[in-house]
């Protein structure tokens, strides 16, 4: 009976997997505030209120606050250009500019961490 019940939550756990994976692969095309299971539960969103390119680190205020985000080389900046009916890219640090609205998801979906998994930002111009 034990190895029944390890072979079906193997088989659980592999079939979840791969969305997962597609999620990571495809959040690039995800307008901000539309990540499915992330938006508005573990992701930060609000407005760049400041950037510092030599720290690495972006501060993002909302409604609670302001929240000192720091980059890492594994961080994902993608621009979020739904608004002009164009489609989404990765981006740079060059990309995040005060005043844009941005949606910051942390590493292991840990708010209380200050390290980006990925960063979007809504270009404004």
């Amino acid at each position: 009976m034990k190895s029944l019940a390890r072979v079906g939550v193997a088989i659980v756990c592999l079939w979840c997997t791969p969305g997962v994976h597609v999620q990571k692969a495809t959040e690039v095309f995800i307008p901000i505030g539309q990540s499915t299971g992330l938006s508005g539960k573990v992701t930060l969103l609000g407005k760049v209120a400041a950037v510092n390119a030599q720290d690495q680190t972006i501060t993002v205020s909302d409604q609670a606050g302001t929240h000192l985000v720091r980059l890492s080389e594994r961080t994902k900046i993608y621009v979020d250009l739904s608004r002009q009916r164009s489609p989404n890219r990765r981006g740079t640090l060059a990309d995040l500019r005060a005043g844009f609205l941005t949606e910051v998801k942390f590493e292991g979906n840990d708010r209380g961490k200050s390290v980006a998994e990925w960063i979007k930002v809504q270009i404004s111009e």
